[in-house]
């Protein structure tokens, strides 16, 4: 689903065009998360609990941000920088203060907190708090206290990421293209999956290998992006998802790197003319004959 939603976002540039695509995309990815549920019960709370604390959101939180993406592009004024970036900024507040609305929840959801998952993440808990606000009536089958409010935060925290990029881009020459000298030379583009990359952005700023370990993660991830031509606005969501990786290796891309180029380096070395290895096998001539 995320790649297919990348692609869109590339390819579609008029906003309801994409808004309608994404949640194309987005509906038909849950119905068949709902049906598979539907087939496979769960064994026991604990996987409830990390369906809809975890996976639930991966799936509506897209879901949710596309619509306000739609209604924040479909809004900006028509006028110079600064009206942009004014427009911007006060969007970027609104949404703060929305989640300053939810202090608790939001802090138990950055925390990754876990004391009251089973009363926010079991299906059929009421919880009567002021805590829990009043959210659409959802499926009861589908849904919990907590979920859509999870979903909302992070829909929100891609939102606030998409805006961060957009201002970055305000005022900005064109992106230069790295294009090496020669005939039918093209630049160069990250084809590989959208994960991947931000796996490798977090394994260059968590090794410290650009500007002496002083380079921030909002520097690499916007390196790489104008580098590579990729759209990592939503870095933050994908890396949830490596975090929460079950059957794949956490660090699957690098694994993958690693295997591929010690491969490469065993071929090389067990590859060496036939008069070398003769050499070799014979070892160096004593002076003493």
């Amino acid at each position: 689903m995320e790649d297919e939603l990348a692609r869109i976002a590339r390819e579609q540039t008029e906003p309801l065009q994409r808004m309608t695509l994404a949640l194309r995309c987005i509906r038909k990815a849950l119905a068949q998360l709902f049906h598979h549920l539907d087939q496979h019960p769960f064994p026991d709370q604990k996987d409830e609990i990390h369906f809809f604390k975890v996976v639930k959101p991966q799936f509506y939180g897209p879901y949710l941000f596309e619509v306000m993406r739609y209604h924040l592009v479909a809004g900006s004024p028509v006028g110079d920088d600064e009206q942009l970036r004014a427009y911007y900024l006060d969007e970027l507040r609104f949404i703060q203060r929305g989640l300053r609305q939810h202090t608790f929840l939001y802090q138990y959801y950055r925390l990754g907190a876990r004391e009251l998952d089973e009363l926010y993440f079991v299906r059929g808990v009421s919880v009567q708090s002021v805590l829990i606000p009043e959210v659409p009536e959802l499926d009861q089958q589908f849904a919990t206290s907590g979920d859509y409010l999870f979903s909302k935060f992070r829909a929100c925290e891609m939102l606030q990421e998409y805006i961060a990029q957009a201002l970055s881009k305000i005022g900005k020459p064109e992106r230069p293209l790295y294009i090496r000298p020669g005939r039918n030379r093209k630049p160069l583009k990250w084809t590989g999956e959208q994960i991947n990359s931000v796996e490798l952005g977090y394994g260059l700023w968590l090794s410290g290998q650009l500007n002496d370990g002083e380079a921030s993660l909002a520097d690499i991830i916007y390196w790489l992006s104008e580098s590579l031509d990729i759209d990592l606005s939503k870095h933050t969501g994908r890396f949830e998802e490596i975090k929460n990786r079950k059957i794949l290796s956490q660090t699957h891309f690098i694994d993958r790197m690693q295997d591929t180029l010690r491969k490469y380096i065993d071929d090389l070395n067990g590859f060496q003319p036939l008069r070398k290895r003769k050499a070799n096998r014979i070892g160096p001539r004593s002076r003493d004959h």
